[in-house]
């Protein structure tokens, strides 16, 4: 029998290739969508990662990258934040044997471990932003992550310290 030809059959596809056809087909669907409500013509702008992809941290080593973005979003493995989740029984500060709660505050602020670092932090941020000293003082830690002018001088400040890194030992 000759009617068997090429042109009468339907072409093999696998399970794999038609769902990756299918997860191709709606990742076309959702970037024309961002386009079209992104354009000019709208007013809408997309929400959560775009503050994420800032050029200073991402051009950086990985693991100084990771320390960034866990400190900025709170999510760092301070001593707070392994008690409030049951890793640890205090949350006292390990790096300079205090009786204070190991905070991101605490560690780019107060810690007596960094003093040093912490000067040179603060310098440069108050160098960048323009403020003068007593405005660098009575900044925010969450203000500083929320700057990108300043992650050049964070980064280099994780950079020279262990702050979020697990206690030694």
């Amino acid at each position: 029998m000759e009617g068997n030809s090429s042109a009468n059959q339907r072409p093999y596809t696998s399970a794999s290739n038609r769902a990756r056809r299918i997860s191709e087909g709606r990742s076309a669907a959702k970037a024309q969508w961002e386009a079209d409500k992104c354009s000019k013509h709208f007013g809408y702008r997309l929400k959560g990662k775009a503050g994420s992809n800032r050029p200073i941290p991402m051009a950086s080593a990985k693991s100084l990258a990771t320390r960034f973005y866990q400190l900025k979003g709170g999510h760092a493995p301070t001593g707070a934040y392994l008690k409030r989740f049951g890793h640890r029984e205090d949350d006292k500060c390990w790096w300079c044997g205090g009786t204070v709660a190991q905070t991101r505050e605490h560690l780019l602020r107060h810690c007596s471990r960094w003093k040093y670092q912490q000067r040179e932090l603060w310098k440069e941020v108050g160098k960048t932003t323009g403020w003068k000293a007593g405005r660098c003082r009575r900044a925010q830690v969450s203000e500083l992550f929320s700057m990108e002018i300043c992650d050049k001088a964070v980064m280099d400040f994780l950079a020279a310290t262990d702050v979020r890194k697990f206690p030694p030992g």
